[in-house]
């Protein structure tokens, strides 16, 4: 039998979280008990019965120290599972409680929720959208307990997989990151590694841990350094041929010979002899010299002046399209950390350093607006989905759909909830905010809608088509500090996507935050009436022009300080 409302309504993450830090903490004193106990035995270096006794004690007393550092290590590994699952069932149990509020109705103990008083269009929608979110909710929480019960009694009948001793690399612990695993998890056994083991899997596997969610992100730059411009030799320099580069160059050089050959032998393609049919590596060709470019231009715009510090915090080739994340400022410490996700047509080649150059422009300014040192905002271009194309150049038409948001908000999800994860292992808070714009507000609202409790601590919605909910309670966030900007003039993106597929128009949300939408004072701002429909979609984020305001920018920066107040 499942569980219940009644068992869940009332769930904390208080005790997991302890127990993942005294497991930590007891397995590092017995792994590092089971470390001298080792040295001793083996300075024994006299025989006969007395000392080979003694030996034997000692292996005994080793052995049982052994298995208490793997135990603990599986207690470790196991609250830091369940805490993650647990984070997302009190963030939507706490949604079920807003919304039902929100709506007059009740939940009852065995899971029903009472009927609407009032049954307007709005209304039901939001009805039916709670006993979504509470069915969500009670098969998330189902699964986790499931989940953390079997590893606990796998534990107690000692049946769990690790079976590592003390002349481990690291005792008790696997040698790598699953990619199964939890951000917290990740940060939990990444936290347990020395800086000699983490730096062998950096160099072991740079393309996992160079996206790993849930480790520190200096150690993701410093593996996405070696993807990208190769290993080094031990006197630091590069080693041809270990790039993604030199792996780009070499299949376009493949690709190239093949279409020239074809090229040369149009009869090896045309039986009839009537010249070249289109060439059969044509379309190859261009995805190869396509993938080629964005990475030199990657390459180039992290290494340009204005893009100092800059750092590549995930790099992912997999795909028909290069996804990325460029940082700016200390992501692993400064006290306020904030994630543009941008929209439709997004895509490195096209568009990295124009997100490059507006997440600094969103660090400078919340920084500015909140009167506090640079230092302590860190701002992050999040290339890190498949956006859809650009309609209007393609003809793409999956902008009309909400699949590739749903497949985004996921790896959003992962992304934030990493930054989070390895905060809490180190005992540190930080305030994030999540900041999207266009399709990407609509990745962002699917992303909320299954965020960890207290992940997030704002969100802004700018230029949105739909929210991806009916109402502000249904996302995981404060609704105190959910947040949207709307321009009123050349932005007719704003809510054009159904509500039944985008969720409503994030404006019109009841209980949302207004952040300003006046970008009048931004350069490019276009005060034309009879200027085209989306002339303004980008303007949230304009500099503004000397002596003027961009008050929508002013209010977002506000936002990521932590510094804005509803009125």
């Amino acid at each position: 039998m499942g569980l219940s409302w009644a068992d869940v309504k009332e769930w904390t993450d208080a005790g997991l979280n302890e127990a993942i830090a005294i497991a930590e903490d007891a397995r590092k004193a017995a792994s590092n008990q089971a470390a001298e106990l080792a040295s001793h035995k083996s300075s024994i270096a006299s025989t006969g019965q007395a000392p080979s006794d003694m030996r034997s004690a000692l292996d005994a007393i080793q052995g049982n120290l052994d298995a208490r550092v793997n135990e603990l290590s599986e207690l470790m590994m196991a609250c830091a599972e369940a805490y993650d699952g647990v984070r997302v069932v009190i963030a939507k149990a706490d949604s079920c409680k807003e919304l039902s509020a929100s709506l007059g109705c009740t939940i009852s103990d065995d899971g029903t929720v009472s009927a609407l008083v009032n049954d307007d269009g709005v209304s039901s929608s939001k009805h039916e959208e709670l006993t979504e979110l509470l069915s969500e909710t009670l098969t998330e929480a189902d699964r986790v307990d499931v989940a953390f019960a079997a590893r606990l009694k796998a534990l107690g009948d000692r049946t769990y997989s690790s079976n590592e001793n003390h002349a481990s690399a690291s005792p008790g612990l696997v040698n790598n990151a699953d990619s199964t695993w939890t951000p917290r998890q990740v940060s939990a056994w990444w936290n347990s590694l020395t800086e000699a083991e983490r730096q062998a899997c950096i160099e072991g596997n740079p393309k996992l841990y160079g996206n790993l969610d849930g480790i520190d992100m200096a150690s993701r730059a410093a593996a996405n350094d070696l993807v990208l411009n190769g290993r080094k030799d031990a006197s630091g320099n590069r080693i041809p041929g270990t790039s993604m580069l030199d792996e780009a160059q070499a299949e376009y050089d493949r690709v190239k010979a093949l279409y020239d050959e074809a090229q040369a032998n149009p009869h090896k393609y045309d039986a009839r002899g009537e010249g070249l049919r289109p060439n059969p590596h044509k379309d190859e060709l261009e995805a190869a010299q396509h993938r080629l470019d964005e990475l030199n231009l990657l390459v180039k715009r992290l290494g340009a002046k204005k893009n100092k510090g800059a750092s590549l915090i995930a790099l992912d080739d997999s795909g028909d399209r290069l996804k990325a994340a460029i940082a700016f400022g200390d992501v692993d410490n400064a006290a306020h950390v904030a994630t543009l996700v941008p929209g439709m047509g997004t895509n490195v080649h096209d568009s990295v350093e124009h997100y490059m150059d507006t997440a600094q422009r969103l660090r400078d300014n919340a920084a500015e607006q909140a009167r506090i040192d640079l230092s302590d905002v860190a701002t992050i271009a999040w290339l890190g989905y498949d956006a859809p194309p650009d309609f209007f150049k393609t003809g793409d038409t999956s902008v009309a759909w909400v699949d590739l948001a749903k497949a985004g908000g996921q790896r959003l999800t992962e992304h934030v909830t990493g930054i989070d994860a390895w905060r809490q292992e180190r005992g540190m808070s930080v305030h994030q905010t999540a900041v999207t714009h266009s399709y990407g507000s609509t990745t962002g609202g699917f992303a909320m809608r299954d965020i960890g409790e207290g992940v997030v601590d704002d969100f802004v919605y700018t230029g949105s088509p739909g929210s991806a909910v009916n109402s502000v309670g249904t996302l995981g966030v404060d609704p105190d500090h959910t947040w949207v900007s709307a321009i009123p003039l050349h932005d007719d993106v704003q809510g054009m996507g159904p509500d039944w597929t985008f969720g409503r128009d994030p404006k019109e949300l009841e209980g949302i935050g207004h952040l300003s939408g006046d970008a009048t004072g931004g350069d490019g701002y276009n005060s034309d009436p009879n200027a085209g429909t989306f002339a303004n979609h980008s303007a949230y984020f304009y500099k503004a022009k000397e002596g003027q305001h961009n008050y929508s920018l002013e209010d977002i920066g506000q936002v990521i300080a932590g510094k804005k107040k509803r009125l």
